[in-house]
């Protein structure tokens, strides 16, 4: 059991977190989570990002949803028609935009853009809440029948290889998949890589952006294919010690894409769970890690990325359960969390005497020293090398699950 280094700086605060304390000159900030469909940390997320686009310059709001649905959302924020709760479900994947928390962010971004404003939103992740290709072959397919009609076979073809796969999340997804012999799997996966190689061949034509666009939601729907391949594996007898994750591989590209989209001065915050978030492999068994996105772009860009973890003392927080019935396929109530775990950042926090208000740890020039070795991940604790895996670390009291509408 580790404490929290005399080194840590220790950032206590009432209202909104000093983020501009930490930030510095980063290009892209992961604002982290321990759990998805918390009402504290939404509220959270919102003000900093607050800060960071109207005080820092940030001009890309990246979320880990689904890149083709994400279009709906980043149309809105700028303008377009449409109903706020109805883009938040429309434009999300996971449900992840159905508690009002995530319509009030959705709605403060569209105001900001009203008063003169110019952020962006985008979806990071692979399409179809984990679960199924079509919504990124749709785009696709639109693209090669204004551009090259002639190749629209091949967007066909990839719907139906994977149509005996395709459902409303990962989970069911995953279960069907199972049923698959190797040759559907091998035939999907061939339709899928046909269709992107083709994409990455195309010229960019007189829509460049759009193009670019389009071959990216081909790579995340290739990325879904392999990504279900991989979990289908994923079994301590088989899998490697250290594994892939082709979703936060993909996270990571979408991240280089919008770079890319918006030019090398965009600085992108990014909201992502903290596994994905983390600068450091994250452990899926007890013998079988895998590289999050926040891994790839800490490789990639050095300092000029920032992940910020977020996590909570106690309260309650999320319990997502399969429901066929339900939208999406999944409903979401709520559990209480146990004492934090002796080895935790937070138990190292309330040992601190931190524990009755909100606190901001830069952890970076503690990097390298032995601290705690585990944090909160849904209602139990993952392990990891906390000062290694976040540059920062906020820290609430308690929190709450959000009501999902």
């Amino acid at each position: 059991m580790a404490g929290l280094p005399a080194e840590v700086r220790r950032l206590r605060f009432a209202g909104v977190p000093p983020i501009s304390a930490v930030a510095g000159g980063a290009s892209v900030v992961a604002l982290g989570e321990n759990n998805h469909y918390i009402r504290e940390f939404t509220v959270l997320r919102t003000a900093l990002l607050r800060v960071l686009v109207e005080e820092l310059g940030f001009g890309v709001v990246a979320v880990e949803s689904g890149f083709p649905e994400g279009r709906l959302v980043d149309d809105w924020v700028r303008g377009g028609p449409g109903d706020a709760r109805a883009v938040a479900r429309g434009g999300f994947t996971f449900r992840f935009a159905d508690p009002p928390e995530m319509v009030a962010l959705l709605r403060w971004l569209r105001e900001h853009n009203t008063a003169g404003g110019r952020v962006r939103f985008a979806g990071l992740d692979v399409p179809g809440s984990g679960g199924s290709p079509l919504p990124a072959l749709r785009q696709v397919r639109d693209h090669l029948a204004e551009h090259a009609a002639g190749d629209v076979a091949l967007a066909d073809a990839a719907v139906e290889a994977t149509r005996p796969y395709a459902a409303a999340n990962n989970s069911a997804a995953l279960a069907r998949y199972a049923t698959l012999s190797p040759a559907q799997r091998d035939a999907a996966t061939a339709a899928l890589s046909r269709l992107w190689l083709r994409m990455d061949a195309l010229p960019l034509g007189p829509d460049p952006r759009g193009t670019r666009i389009a071959r990216h939601a081909a790579l995340g729907a290739l990325r879904l294919d392999e990504h279900l391949r991989e979990l289908s594996r994923l079994a301590p007898a088989e899998a490697a010690t250290l594994a892939c994750s082709s979703r936060d591989v993909y996270m990571a590209e979408t991240v280089r894409l919008l770079r890319l989209l918006h030019g090398p001065g965009a600085r992108i915050a990014m909201l992502a769970h903290n596994a994905h978030a983390q600068r450091v492999p994250m452990r899926l068994l007890p013998n079988v890690v895998a590289r999050p996105a926040g891994a790839y772009l800490a490789e990639e860009l050095g300092e000029d990325y920032l992940a910020v973890g977020v996590t909570a003392l106690g309260g309650t927080t999320a319990d997502a359960q399969v429901d066929d019935n339900a939208r999406l396929g999944f409903t979401v109530g709520e559990q209480p969390l146990g004492p934090p775990a002796e080895d935790s950042v937070e138990h190292a926090i309330a040992g601190e005497g931190l524990a009755a208000e909100p606190v901001l740890l830069d952890l970076r020039p503690a990097r390298g020293a032995n601290g705690p070795s585990s944090i909160r991940h849904v209602a139990a604790h993952a392990p990891v090398d906390v000062l290694a895996a976040f540059d920062a670390l906020i820290c609430l009291p308690e929190t709450s699950a959000s009501r999902l509408d």
